[in-house]
């Protein structure tokens, strides 16, 4: 019992420091690396200033926190993307906000603010993406990057959101099983 509890309490600290590791270096890439700019007219991003590595450290260091404080990691990574998003960085950010969807949806009761983590980061990348394709001179080619992009995004943010629900369902079925049955007395 005790290696587990152990294992347990490094879990998440463990999935923060991943989830930091990868959000950090790909911010840092956006310094010197050339700008994404899929097709011609793309709008332009924001260089990552001191604003967006903090949001990137909040937001990956707060699921550290999330066995213990579900909700408020929620928020706290739900916000640092939406911070990131609509500051106008690079593409990225996504990790926390799913990890923490996932999370959410898997090991708690906190459904709702599950679909609404989702929703929001979905909505912030939505006002990203106009603001990228609102610039491209060739209606077909932003309707495109629309679609893409929409639909990208939407498996980054509602997938954890469904894995999530799979895996408390499973979790819950597997419980039901191994409880011992009453039997009822029979009647008369």
């Amino acid at each position: 019992m005790g290696e587990h509890v152990t294992r347990r309490r490094f879990l998440w600290p463990a999935v923060a420091l991943a989830v930091l590791v990868i959000e950090l270096g790909a911010t840092l890439g956006t310094v010197n690396g050339e700008p994404f700019s899929p097709v011609a007219g793309w709008g332009p991003t924001r260089p990552a200033d001191a604003l967006a590595f903090a949001a990137v450290v909040l937001g990956c260091g707060a699921l550290a926190l999330i066995d213990r404080f579900p909700r408020t990691v929620a928020v706290v990574a739900t916000g640092s993307y939406v911070v990131f998003a609509l500051r106008d960085h690079e593409l990225g950010m996504f990790l926390p906000p799913m990890v923490a969807t996932f999370a959410l949806a898997a090991l708690t009761r906190h459904r709702r603010t599950a679909i609404v983590s989702a929703l929001t980061s979905l909505a912030a990348a939505m006002i990203w993406v106009a603001g990228r394709t609102g610039t491209i001179a060739d209606s077909g080619v932003a309707l495109l990057g629309w679609v893409a992009f929409a639909a990208v995004l939407a498996v980054f943010f509602l997938v954890p959101l469904l894995i999530g629900e799979i895996v408390r369902t499973r979790s819950l079925l597997r419980a039901a099983r191994s409880r011992p049955v009453a039997v009822l007395p029979p009647l008369g």
